[in-house]
């Protein structure tokens, strides 16, 4: 279509517009009086477009209370175009199944250009129901819907929606600028779904993931909300995974391609071991298992939850300790509990949640990267790997942080850089890149902390079953590989040489610590995140830490 010259196109079209898009930005109805102030118009000529508007089912009028707001027309034609795609048909099924399985209300919701709207809704059965919502606007980072929507968008059209919203969301309770939401969209975009506790309506809760189209960008969302004294955070989390398995199947029904589960059973070959419960702690990925420096406690992290969970080695208890923003790894300093987080590094109290020392972020300047898998070396300096949200190949790095909080890059190139470990007479450092299956080995310098020489030490072979995720250095230094979707962790001799495969209660084990006091035994976390429904029934212990008893 040709460019009409400016004096060719109709102004007084242009003027409804415009109306339209304000109706559509106000989230209540509203008066002849705001409308004129809003858009600067007379009142003559906002009475007279609202007026057509009306007689044409675009607005609708409150006669009782003079006031207007968008009518059913524009959600009968906003309905047209979503069924030619038959995205509603494609998800009224998982819709019904969500809602029988939960009885709560169950809403579909559309991402348009400049927000979301909802065009679909199964109603509560519990006696206390929420207001109908459809054709009414999502709250965009106020609702699980809403984050849902714009939490796997790119990072430039996320940031502008955003700053378009950046006084309303320093004034909310929840947080303190667009950083913290941010923070909070890259942990719904790395888990699969959103929640919200009392955000855009008192007294109701939710939970939230997105339907993707053929090229995996999100499209809508399918969300569940209700009372929070059913609702509560943890029962959110519980249905977290059902939520995202009813948007999983609704993209695939629409012809998306949303992203895979897990359906890895264990190896015919793998013997089953005994094994010891030490935390039914049900996360979506655990990792960084820690042991303190007087030997008392176990530390690990779950990744997407957050939360730093502490196990008392001696009366079992196992305390949580829930974080702000998405922890990736853990160390006990001496002075508290270093974290790495999307805020950045810190060494927090762990008994007040103080941060105590801020050894500050080393990829500040890149917000769409993430920390991953980090350790401390025998001189207390950190290291920790990088990687991008999106797994672009060789956007991540691994640093070097000292305790005074100086970092340096030490190498560059990785796309997801895991486990780390060093020899037992600390010449030689170890990092796994599981992108690329292979357990790097480097000269290391334990004076000065510096690594040279990078060799493949072992290359995982396409026939080795799952990928390899953490790792662990046992005092005889050999190494001890997790293998995520592997139901393992494979032993190597120091030379790279492979010795054994020790069988754990779950496809995706992700790291583990050895302890070789007073019996030889291995604690081992894992993952239970987009594992299929079948398969999770089947491996009730996913998400826990196990003990392996070792010799």
């Amino acid at each position: 279509m040709t460019d009409l010259p400016p004096k060719a196109r109709s102004a007084t079209l242009s003027k409804g517009l415009e109306i339209l898009s304000f109706l559509g930005s106000q989230g209540d109805p509203v008066s002849l009086r705001t409308v004129m102030a809003g858009l600067g118009m007379t009142k003559p000529t906002a009475h007279r477009l609202l007026a057509t508007l009306v007689d044409h089912g675009m607005v609708r009028f409150d006669s009782g209370a003079n006031t207007y707001c968008l009518g059913m027309r524009i959600f009968e034609l906003s309905r047209q175009v979503w069924r030619d795609l038959d995205l509603r048909s494609a998800a009224m099924g998982e819709m019904q199944k969500l809602h029988t399985e939960t009885g709560e209300t169950i809403l579909l919701a559309i991402l348009t250009p400049d927000g979301g709207v909802y065009i679909d809704e199964l109603q509560s059965r519990h006696h206390l129901r929420e207001q109908p919502r459809v054709g009414q606007r999502v709250p965009l980072w106020r609702s699980a819907i809403g984050k849902a929507l714009i939490s796997g968008l790119g990072y430039s059209e996320r940031t502008r929606l955003l700053n378009d919203d950046a006084a309303a969301i320093r004034q909310s309770p929840v947080y303190r600028d667009v950083r913290e939401l941010t923070w909070q969209l890259d942990l719904v975009n790395a888990r699969g779904y959103a929640i919200e506790i009392e955000e855009d309506m008192p007294g109701i809760s939710g939970v939230a993931a997105p339907i993707v189209d053929h090229r995996g960008i999100t499209v809508a969302a399918i969300g569940l909300s209700g009372a929070t004294s059913r609702l509560d955070r943890d029962a959110l989390h519980r249905l977290g995974p059902s939520v995202i398995e009813a948007t999983r199947l609704a993209s695939l029904q629409a012809g998306g391609v949303p992203r895979p589960v897990s359906t890895a059973r264990r190896p015919a070959d793998l013997p089953t071991r005994v094994f010891n419960l030490i935390s039914q702690a049900d996360n979506l990925i655990g990792e960084g298992p820690v042991i303190s420096r007087d030997r008392r406690y176990l530390y690990w992290v779950d990744i997407c939850r957050p939360c730093v969970f502490r196990h008392d080695l001696t009366s079992g208890q196992t305390s949580k300790f829930r974080q702000k923003d998405m922890v990736t790894a853990i160390a006990d300093t001496g002075e508290g509990l270093l974290l790495a987080s999307l805020s950045g590094i810190r060494v927090m109290d762990i008994e007040t949640g103080q941060t105590l020392k801020d050894l500050g972020h080393p990829e500040a300047d890149i917000p769409t990267n993430r920390f991953n898998d980090g350790k401390l070396d025998s001189h207390g300096r950190f290291w920790i790997g990088s990687l991008a949200f999106n797994l672009s190949a060789g956007a991540g790095a691994l640093y070097r942080v000292d305790p005074d909080g100086t970092h340096c890059r030490m190498e560059t190139g990785l796309t997801l850089p895991n486990g780390l470990g060093w020899a037992p007479d600390t010449r030689t450092m170890y990092l796994i890149d599981t992108s690329d299956r292979v357990l790097f080995a480097y000269d290391f310098d334990a004076a000065t902390g510096r690594i040279a020489n990078r060799r493949d030490l072992i290359r995982f072979a396409r026939d080795v079953p799952g990928n390899p995720d953490g790792l662990e250095v046992d005092p005889d230094g050999n190494l001890l590989v997790a293998m995520w979707d592997g139901w393992c962790i494979r032993k190597y001799s120091p030379d790279g040489g492979f010795l054994e495969a020790i069988p754990v209660p779950f496809p995706r084990p992700t790291s583990c610590v050895f302890l070789p006091a007073p019996q030889p035994r291995l604690l081992v976390t894992s993952a239970r995140i987009r594992i299929a429904t079948d398969l999770l029934e089947h491996c009730p212990h996913a998400g826990s830490v196990v003990e392996i008893p070792m010799g």
